[in-house]
């Protein structure tokens, strides 16, 4: 808001090719910086800006060896963090609603997912057939499935509020009830759900920080800062830490 820059939006769908805004981008000389989404391991998108020499940073990270600005959560931690809160608890059979694997975040969410069962002695119960960018229903279809198996989670993991509510109203219809019979921790990007499920404990994701330390990096980008200078990394205590 206090810079000459306008924002502009440019929302795509998940069967389109998200390569087609940055080709419009680059192609129309449209914008002075591009905040990138959604990011993939190897993300044909930020070759492309790199290659191209438009300033850009990625909301989370990539595995290409390209230096590049970005800001992320460490999902790593949250979820190693989750284990470790439903292991205290008693819960031994967890699950978790995590991210389409094509996603970057995945692989950190489900790291830290692994490294906590070792370290806390925990099992997985698959929840098989959704993840967090599914719609509710197909969650709570899936949630619904696995609670009726002879052995269910005892604890869930769940990678979005959203989800946590889907899976939430499926506890209830399997006759168990939340915080007694099952445990579950969420991240949420906004206080929500302990108006909506108090039962459930909670990790704040603190969205809006996200939004500000991106559009920093972007503007800093743009003025020639290094991009190895403009990566940051928010924690699930709420700090934020800079790897370089």
């Amino acid at each position: 808001a206090n810079t000459n820059y306008h924002l502009i939006v440019t929302p795509y769908a998940r069967g389109k090719d998200p390569m087609d805004p940055v080709r419009y981008i680059l192609d129309t000389g449209s914008a002075d910086g591009v905040i990138l989404s959604s990011t993939q391991p190897d993300d044909p998108r930020v070759r492309l800006l790199i290659e191209r020499n438009l300033p850009f940073a990625t909301h989370g990270r990539t595995d290409m060896g390209l230096a590049h600005p970005y800001h992320d959560f460490d999902n790593e931690a949250y979820a190693y963090e989750a284990v470790r809160r439903l292991a205290e608890r008693g819960r031994k059979r967890l699950a978790l609603l995590e991210p389409s694997p094509k996603y970057t975040f995945y692989q950190h969410m489900r790291g830290g997912f692994q490294r906590g069962l070792r370290d806390f002695g925990a099992e997985e119960i698959p929840l098989e057939g959704a993840n967090i960018h599914d719609s509710l229903s197909v969650v709570h279809q899936a949630a619904m499935r696995v609670l009726m198996q002879s052995t269910p989670p005892d604890g869930i993991i769940a990678g979005s509020s959203a989800g946590a509510v889907a899976i939430a109203s499926a506890i209830d219809m399997s006759g168990r009830r939340l915080g007694q019979d099952i445990d579950m921790v969420s991240k949420q990007p906004a206080n929500l759900l302990r108006f909506v499920r108090p039962e459930i404990m909670t990790v704040n994701e603190d969205i809006r920080l996200a939004g500000r330390e991106l559009a920093k990096a972007v503007l800093a980008r743009i003025e020639g800062v290094p991009p190895e200078r403009l990566q940051s990394i928010s924690l699930p205590d709420g700090r934020l830490v800079y790897p370089n």
